[in-house]
């Protein structure tokens, strides 16, 4: 079977190594990539993957190879409700749509687009656990410090503004011995406040090297961490929260889907004061989930200070990581070819 596997090839970013990983999990396949950018069909295929996000400029892209290609399949993420143009409608309806979580198939069922199924993205977990810590690195960089650690693209979905500002009301803000890590991307976000309340803290470490740091290295930053603190507000999935647990740490998140669905210990998760949509430019919206601060806060203070706590949360969410081995789920995308 020849299928045309189509996503962004030429940038760094998760919807390129998910693909990766689904060609290496489904070897028999004779797999053909295609850049979303770039590649032009210069013949048939027997079926089409497109892997990207419910935006109107990825999904519009379907178009190309509608003459070409008998089957499409669409395996796409939304951390919002979806902006869909009549054009984009019209593609939805000759593909199959496979989801990575209940999250996104809501979302998308709300607006009328029928989902297939879900497949949640995986892992190369052998690799995972095969990489030791990298000592040397955690003693010149961090010292003996407790490490809380969120790693992300700097955008307003991704949530920094409420972690930091959860951040000052703890305890641990207030100790030199723990040190909260923002391992990101570009500059601060000035439109949400960020620049300001960054500069208001001392134990604040920001990494601008989230773009250049490669798979096994990022792993080895997780492991050389003490704590994970997945602060986004919004997610279509949310991979660094599975990432972390493969590499040993507890992990904090928001409670609210998609991260409930990966954070199944609910003491491990902070509650939620509003949910907000907001709208970027018309073209993709996020549905935020607004944290209360105070309960961030302690949880935060609970995941450094209390030891036993932390080996409780690990040992739950170790239990069921095994379920997320990228050749167990992406082999389950056969079945929809």
């Amino acid at each position: 079977m020849k299928v045309l596997i189509q996503t962004y090839f030429n940038f760094p970013i998760s919807f390129k190594f998910v693909a990766e990983d689904i060609i290496d999990a489904i070897p028999e396949i004779n797999w053909i990539k295609g850049d979303y950018n770039y590649h032009i069909p210069f013949e048939p295929y027997d079926c089409a993957l497109y892997i990207g996000s419910f935006m109107n400029t990825d999904i519009s892209r379907y178009y190309r190879y509608i003459f070409w290609t008998k089957k499409h399949i669409y395996y796409g993420v939304a951390e919002g409700p979806p902006i869909l143009s009549s054009f984009s409608l019209g593609a939805l309806n000759y593909m199959k749509i496979i989801v990575p979580s209940e999250y996104v198939k809501w979302e998308l069922e709300n607006v009328g687009v029928k989902v297939s199924g879900i497949v949640p993205h995986g892992l190369r977990l052998n690799d995972i656990y095969n990489i030791g810590n990298n000592n040397e690195f955690r003693r010149l960089v961090f010292g003996k410090k407790f490490v809380c650690l969120y790693v992300a693209h700097r955008n307003l979905r991704k949530g920094f503004k409420e972690l930091i500002e959860a951040w000052k009301l703890t305890k641990a803000s207030k100790d030199e011995n723990v040190l909260l890590v923002l391992h990101t991307a570009s500059e601060p976000n000035r439109l949400s406040g960020e620049t300001d309340i960054i500069k208001s803290n001392g134990n604040i470490f920001v990494t601008e090297q989230v773009l250049k740091l490669g798979k096994m290295d990022l792993y080895k930053l997780y492991k050389d961490s003490d704590v994970y603190i997945h602060g986004a507000l919004a997610e279509g999935f949310g991979l660094p929260i599975i990432e972390a647990i493969a590499c040993g740490l507890p992990v904090l998140t928001l409670d609210a889907k998609p991260m409930s669905e990966l954070n199944r210990v609910k003491e491990a998760r902070v509650n939620i004061e509003e949910q907000r949509i907001h709208n970027v430019l018309n073209m993709v919206t996020f549905r935020l989930n607004i944290p209360d601060l105070k309960d961030y806060a302690e949880k935060i203070d609970l995941m450094v200070y209390d030891k036993k706590f932390r080996e409780e949360v690990k040992e739950k969410q170790q239990e069921y990581i095994g379920e997320y081995d990228y050749k167990v789920v992406y082999r389950k995308l056969l079945s929809f070819f």
